[in-house]
């Protein structure tokens, strides 16, 4: 129980770590709109790799009730293509770049509005927080999916706006849904709703 609790903690970490990350790029992309669009796309590219990877990890880590990692496989699968699309086929991809972030915005952002009700169901205090969260990461991605942007920089602006708030919302649904006490014992559903 104590290894199985261990090795949930490192995969909440490293999620912790790769939601700063894209928290990070999605800052860039709004601070400094001037990167290339071949730099974006592939950056992006070995990003959603990165993440399809430690998705499927997390989702075969054994959380005993699955709010963070219950949509990994499919999230991690997504994201995996995703990816290598980016990376192998760059140009190609290069004037699709806000409809497909759109597009991993807006699927990202309904799985975790289910995670933000299975999150109240189990008691937990702050779900709404992920619920509010949620519905602006959809908002940016649908804006993103259907409205063309005149102006190149706004188009990134918008981006990275939109991974911005997917990090912040990937970030907060792990800190809140992967619990394990200091001595490595998993919580229970009693101990979810002093959270």
């Amino acid at each position: 129980m104590k290894r199985h609790a261990s090795y949930l903690r490192q995969i909440k970490w490293i999620y912790l770590l790769l939601d700063l990350l894209w928290l990070l790029a999605g800052l860039a992309l709004l601070i400094r709109p001037g990167f290339s669009s071949m730099f974006i796309c592939r950056c992006l590219g070995v990003l959603c790799l990165v993440y399809g990877v430690i998705k499927l990890f997390g989702y075969f880590s054994k959380d005993p009730y699955r709010l963070a990692f219950q949509f990994d496989l499919a999230l991690g699968l997504f994201f995996l293509v995703l990816g290598a699309a980016l990376l192998f086929f760059s140009h190609a991809l290069l004037s699709l770049l806000p409809v497909l972030v759109g597009v991993f915005t807006v699927v990202s952002g309904v799985f975790k509005l289910q995670t933000a009700f299975d999150a109240r169901r189990f008691g937990m205090g702050k779900w709404w927080g992920m619920l509010l969260l949620s519905l602006a990461v959809i908002a940016i991605g649908a804006i993103l999916l259907v409205r063309p942007f005149q102006s190149a920089m706004l188009a990134v602006r918008f981006m990275g706006l939109a991974i911005l708030l997917g990090g912040i919302q990937d970030l907060t649904t792990t800190a809140y849904t992967v619990k394990t006490k200091p001595n490595g014992v998993i919580i229970d559903v009693d101990d979810f709703r002093e959270v």
